[in-house]
């Protein structure tokens, strides 16, 4: 049994290596936590999407309706466009075309105007002051 009461060297030489594994693994982790923080390896921020929010009673046609202001507002919105291009000459003409074109095969269009409605989906309230009441005599 005399692994129960080892000699002095061999429970120093024990400490000893204990001890540089401890070193050896704090270092790791500042090593890490350094590099981590330097150049990063986290996935960048997440882009948030705002959905449209409608009321619980939309009906079918409500949804077509919206459907229709939205692809008239694209329209109106690439119509513009395409006046002011016609109103270019020369080189700016080209350049203008040649951005307008990749703008519409892109879908720029589409992330710029995602949704119109047809109808607001809030009803405003409109306060309608009360009458003056005519003096007492």
């Amino acid at each position: 049994m005399a692994f129960l009461d080892p000699p002095d060297a061999t429970q120093r030489r024990k400490r000893y290596w204990i001890a540089a594994g401890s070193v050896l693994a704090t270092t790791i982790l500042m090593t890490m936590f350094l590099l981590e923080s330097r150049w990063g390896y986290m996935k960048p921020d997440s882009v948030i999407i705002y959905a449209q929010s409608w009321k619980a009673d939309r009906s079918r046609d409500d949804a077509i309706a919206d459907v229709k202001a939205t692809k008239a507002a694209r329209e109106t919105r690439l119509a513009e466009a395409r006046a002011a291009i016609a109103g270019l000459s020369g080189q700016a003409k080209i350049d203008a075309q040649k951005q307008y074109d990749d703008y519409v095969k892109g879908g720029g269009f589409k992330r710029d105007l995602p949704y119109v409605a047809a109808e607001p989906s809030v009803q405003a309230i409109v306060r309608v002051p009360a009458p003056a009441e005519p003096p007492i005599e």
